[in-house]
Parts: C-alpha cells; structure tokens; sequence
C-alpha cells in the first residue's frame, strides 16, 4: 500500500499545484485495470497500480481532447516511460507537455519530467528485454523454415475480425488516416479474410519495427489473442542485432526507419 499511496499523494499534488491539468493513472474495474481521467485531486483515491495494469497509457496523449488539458500527468512504468521518450523523439509529444508519476517493478520513482525520465531509463532499465519466455518462442520461430513461419503465422492471422484493437491500443499507431482506411488506392483489403489479414498484420508491425518498446499493450488488447508480441519481439530482436537501435532511451535518436548509415549491412542487396 506504501508505494500506491505515495502515487495517489504525487497525483494530487500535481493537480493542486498546477502542474498538470489532468492526470492520467489506472483504475480497479473488478479484477480488471483501465483507464482513469483525474482532474480534481480528490479523485487520486481512485488510483491502483499493480501487475494487471496493461495498457499503454501514453496512447492517450495523441487524442485531441487530452491535448486540449496539457499539461498532463501520466502514471507510467518503464515500457511507458519509454513510449513516452519515443513519441518525444518522433517529435509528437513535447517536455513540458507531460509529467510523469514513474512506477517501476515494485518500486515508486517519483515525479519527473521527460529529462529525468530519459535518465531513469538509462540508469535503471537500460537492460529491459523480452521476457525469457517470449525470447524462446522467438528462438522456436527463428528455427523454423520460411515456409513453416509463413504457415504459422498464416494460422494466427487467419484468427483476426480486423477489429484495431491492437492498433487502438499502440501509442505508436498515431497517423491521423492509417493504410488500412485508404482507398484510393485501396493496399490492403478491409475485408477479415486471408490476405488482408496477413497484409494488415505484417505492414503494422513492420511499421513498428525500431519504434516498439514492447509493452504488450496490442496483444493484451487483441480479442483473438494473436501472439503479436512474439512477432513485434522478433522484429526488435532484428532491429537490435542489425542497427543496435533500442526505441526509447534517447529523445533525439533518429529512427530506425527513415534514416540511414553509411555503416549499415549492406548484405541484403544482390
């Protein structure tokens, strides 16, 4: 109870000093966690932080209603913190438009802004990593044919009713018109049939690739329960070997995608 009562008294305090219009924390919904949106500081009693606290609540800070009452406070634990580092450096989110209540693995870090954030990462969390049961199943998949991955994940994908949960829940999908809603031309079919569902699922996380801090938020979301980790985990691992690229330590790291070494592997070209 110490280190939940120390981020409700943070959360009122922001609010009653002025240093956030709007706070931003979790919620007990029966054994369930969601969102809560707290602008008077009596409401900080409402806060819970504990292990069921999945969502990513940095997907928020891109909705024009919550830009609206910036400043924001944000209850995050590391995965967010690094959500929120990310949006910085994708020039979405700007310092002095969030404050953070900074929640580790049983332990309180206190208010920061996004400067002590990014240090906090780099001092604590630089070693965050998949966990050794996702990395496993990476390994079994990275031991597979081409064409075993391809009808494996042609099977998952085939489970998908194209509802964008996943997409909805993902700080980093905050294009303002995404591919799938595109129809002139039309790339991808909207219809939850095999190829659109294969198109859908693989171009979404190629766009995450170098840009996913893996915090699960998708696959926590996704009604059919898509293993989309092991597939954004595997893609990171890539990244990570190819271009020693981590998403969301540094607010001036140029991404993955877009920019370009002269150093880079050139292996691939034929």
């Amino acid at each position: 109870m110490q280190m939940i009562d120390a981020i409700r008294a943070d959360a009122a305090k922001v609010l009653q000093e002025g240093r956030a219009k709007l706070v931003i924390g979790y919620r007990a919904r029966g054994g369930h966690r969601g969102p809560v949106f707290l602008s008077d500081p009596a409401g900080a009693a409402a806060l819970v932080y504990d292990d069921a606290c999945k969502q990513n609540l940095a997907v928020y800070l891109r909705k024009p209603e919550v830009r609206a009452r910036m400043p924001v406070a944000v209850v995050a634990p590391p995965a967010v913190m690094r959500s929120l580092v990310l949006l910085a450096a994708e020039a979405q989110l700007k310092g002095p438009e969030v404050v953070v209540l900074a929640v580790g693995d049983g332990v309180y870090h206190g208010v920061l802004d996004l400067a002590g954030v990014e240090a906090l990462l780099k001092e604590k969390y630089a070693g965050l990593a998949p966990s050794p049961d996702l990395l496993r199943r990476i390994e079994e998949l990275a031991a597979m044919t081409p064409e075993q991955r391809a009808a494996f994940w042609t099977a998952e994908f085939a489970k998908c009713t194209r509802c964008y949960a996943c997409r909805a829940a993902c700080p980093g999908c905050y294009c303002s018109r995404c591919i799938v809603e595109k129809n002139m031309p039309q790339w991808i079919s909207t219809a939850a049939a095999e190829h659109g569902n294969y198109a859908w699922n693989v171009i979404r996380a190629f766009h995450l690739a170098g840009r996913c801090t893996l915090c699960g938020a998708c696959e926590a979301a996704c009604p059919q329960g898509i293993p989309l980790m092991l597939l954004n985990g595997m893609l990171a691992e890539d990244v990570a070997r190819q271009f020693g690229a981590k998403p969301g330590y540094d607010r001036e790291a140029k991404p993955v995608i877009g920019s370009w070494n002269p150093d880079d592997d050139q292996g691939f070209i034929r």
